[in-house]
């Protein structure tokens, strides 16, 4: 539970109570996990407006999907029918090596159901394997090869970041064009503050908002605050 009395304590510690509201710039939406601005858009999907993110909002009902359908079917528990439930499930996680290349949503809707699924066929086949010495060491082949998968796609995903924020015209989330509205209200609630006046006064020329990632930005004004520029070397 947040501490009530933290803007209370900052202040009399000398803080600003604008230090303390900015910090909440900073927080996603529940379950959104990305910012929710228009370069962000092909991390998210807004079902009925509301943020979520994709690749939760995807790969979830993918697994209930197949534990159901795994449940209504209820294949034979044997060495057979694991195997080829296993197969399936690699085959569900194909797509997911290329999304880092693919980063439209079109392709990343499907592909994270598709994992999803393929989690849910893997414990399938981890269930449908008898219970017997081997049966048990298969299971721990599963659970060995389900890691190396799941490794091996976060170092590719890693390697090829999709960060919306960099280079941004409009800023670096939570300082950003996207959150001007937010730094107003924040100026209107607590008052005159030097930081939060310099950071509108940058911002509102990049108004108005959002864009869409591929968008061409604003034209730079000279001596426009620039974002995202390497801090200079030390002497």
């Amino acid at each position: 539970m947040a501490d009530q009395q933290s803007p209370r304590r900052l202040e009399l510690a000398g803080v600003a109570p604008a230090a303390f509201a900015l910090s909440e710039l900073g927080r996603y939406p529940s379950f959104a996990h990305h910012p929710t601005c228009g370069r962000h858009d092909h991390h998210l999907v807004r079902p009925f407006g509301v943020p979520l993110c994709l690749g939760c909002a995807c790969m979830y009902p993918g697994i209930g999907v197949a534990l159901v359908a795994l449940l209504v079917v209820s294949p034979a528990r044997d060495f057979t029918t694991a195997f080829w439930v296993a197969v399936a499930s690699l085959g569900c996680v194909v797509p997911t090596f290329f999304q880092p290349f693919v980063q439209r949503r079109w392709y990343k809707i499907p592909a994270r159901f598709l994992l999803g699924v393929g989690f849910g066929l893997v414990a399938g086949a981890a269930w449908l394997v008898p219970n017997s010495l081997v049966g048990w060491a298969i299971r721990v082949g599963l659970v060995v090869t389900t890691l190396a998968l799941g490794t091996a796609a976060l170092r590719l995903r890693s390697r090829r970041l999709d960060d919306p924020c960099k280079g941004c015209p409009w800023g670096a989330f939570p300082v950003c064009a996207h959150n001007l509205p937010a730094l107003r209200r924040i100026r209107e609630a607590q008052g005159p503050d030097p930081f939060v006046d310099s950071l509108i006064a940058e911002l509102e020329p990049l108004a108005p908002y959002p864009p869409r990632l591929g968008q061409t930005p604003p034209v730079p004004r000279p001596g426009q605050f620039q974002f995202h520029v390497a801090p200079p070397p030390n002497p």
